[in-house]
This record gives C-alpha cells, structure tokens and sequence, in this order.
C-alpha cells in the first residue's frame, strides 16, 4: 500500500517528537495529538507564576518549614 500525498506531507511537517512517537510504535495521529496537547500546556503555562522557580528566600522558608516538621514529628515519637 503506497503512502497517499497527504500521507507525505504530514510525514514532512512532523516535529522531531512526532518522529520519536511513531518509531516507538504510536499511531501518527495519536502522535500529532499528544504533540499538539503538549503545545497548548506550554504556551497556557509560560508566564504562570506557579512555574516559576523558588526564589531563595521561599527556598529558606520551605527548608525551614520541613525541618521544624521534621523535629516535631522526631519529638513525637519519642515523647
């Protein structure tokens, strides 16, 4: 069974993930859409302050939070 030309032409836009996707076994379409899904996550998520990384002083209050609950819970079992 011979490719048809639209066959082709989706095969020559494909993104190196789409590639990677239908190699391992995945059909082209599911491919284009886990592509597409994963486009539309990173452009919603871009300038979401959520993903944005720690800065160091929520760094310092995250540690220190963990280790006041980390003593606690050691004064817990052993008390």
């Amino acid at each position: 069974m011979t490719p048809t030309p639209q066959h082709q032409t989706d095969e020559a836009h494909s993104s190196s993930f789409e590639r990677a996707m239908i190699a391992a076994g995945k059909d082209p379409a599911v491919a284009a859409e886990l592509e597409r899904r994963i486009q539309i996550v990173e452009r919603d998520e871009r300038d979401d302050a959520s993903r944005l990384p720690l800065s160091p002083r929520e760094i310092t209050v995250y540690l220190a939070v963990t280790v006041v609950a980390v003593v606690i819970g050691i004064l817990v079992v052993v008390l």
